[in-house]
């Protein structure tokens, strides 16, 4: 015997209305979602790009500084070294002019005088690498 449960046709619309409703909104619930969370890592990937632009220009600045600083302590050694060379020069000239039998002292004074042009020569090669380093 089989028994035929007929239900009504307005009860079967119903129950079809109700599963297409069911499943527009676990389609728009998934489609909201996606969006939350694609905008979710667009901020992400935003703040994390300009936290890593904020650090690397800091840095920047600070090497900047940095060597605009070494620049000037070597500027300033190179024009202390001038003015001794400069004044070892007079030195030189007066101890000449005064005792000119005395090779040992003329030594000595040329001995301090070259190694001070080599100071010179090298606190200059220092300078021009820092002037020539790329301006970031």
């Amino acid at each position: 015997m089989e028994k035929n449960v007929e239900i009504p046709e307005t009860e079967t619309t119903r129950m079809d209305a109700r599963r297409k409703k069911q499943r527009t909104r676990k389609i728009l619930i998934n489609i909201v979602l996606f969006i939350a969370s694609a905008g979710v890592w667009c901020a992400a990937v935003y703040y994390g790009y300009t936290y890593a632009k904020d650090y690397i220009d800091t840095s920047i600045r600070n090497v900047q500084q940095q060597n605009a600083m070494n620049i000037q302590q070597l500027t300033e050694r190179m024009e202390a070294l001038g003015q001794e060379i400069a004044g070892l020069r007079e030195s030189i000239e007066e101890a000449d002019s005064t005792i000119s039998d005395s090779t040992s002292v003329q030594r000595r004074i040329d001995r301090k005088l070259e190694d001070l042009e080599d100071q010179l020569e090298e606190l200059e090669r220092a300078l021009e690498i820092l002037k020539e380093a790329p301006n970031v």
